[in-house]
């Protein structure tokens, strides 16, 4: 029992240290079994991650709807801050006995609806810098794409060439082996009448010799 809760507690990560193991074989089985664990929490960690996670349409969607969200939320903002400009107008020029306490609530509301409309601005081009994001991812995939088609129709090429260049080696090899025998015959005959000529010229010497010693 003992051994089955020092593997359970070491596979969780958890380690309480209430038990230990002392021989060298517990101590590896207690690594392998902590190593597991880490993987096995690694895995389940990605995997829910990845159920999670949303989709390329599931996240143009949601930008979609939060555009149309932060559209209608400025649109709100600006006309707050047009009601509570007229407001203001209204109280200090047009009316004849100015309220102030009208006037500093419609400025308090009027400085809300700014903040307002401020904030909702900024949000809307947090979501617009985060689906330009989106966008360049799906350009940049249609890129590599693009970059990875025109390196195997160049991979093709080259291949091509290759064979082409392996059969013109082929040829020269052939024509080569076919060119040694035509050289050696024809240096055989060459040397063969070029030794004829010599002991002619040889013959012709010795007989030369021989009737000017009879002269």
């Amino acid at each position: 029992m003992e051994a089955l809760w020092m593997v359970s507690v070491t596979f969780l990560s958890i380690g309480y240290g209430d038990v230990v193991p002392h021989t060298y074989c517990g101590r590896s089985i207690c690594l392998l079994t902590g190593i597991m664990g880490a993987g096995c929490t690694v895995l389940v960690v990605a995997v829910v991650a990845r159920k999670l996670e949303l989709t390329r349409a599931e996240k143009h969607v949601h930008n979609f709807m939060m555009d149309s969200h932060f559209t209608k939320g400025i649109k709100i903002a600006a006309a707050n801050v047009l009601r509570e400009t007229w407001m203001i107008y209204k109280h200090t020029k047009l009316a004849r006995e100015r309220d102030h306490c009208r006037v500093r609530m419609h400025q308090r509301k009027l400085l809300l609806a700014i903040h307002r409309l401020r904030d909702v601005k900024m949000e809307r081009r947090k979501l617009a810098d985060q689906a330009n994001t989106l966008v360049d991812l799906c350009k940049m995939q249609n890129l590599m794409y693009d970059v990875l088609s025109e390196v195997s129709g160049c991979r093709g090429d080259l291949e091509k060439h290759t064979n082409s260049l392996q059969q013109n080696v082929e040829e020269l090899r052939e024509g080569f082996r076919t060119l040694m025998p035509l050289l050696s015959s024809t240096l055989a005959t060459q040397n063969a009448s070029i030794r004829h000529l010599l002991r002619e010229r040889e013959e012709q010497a010795v007989t030369w010799s021989m009737a000017g010693q009879d002269k």
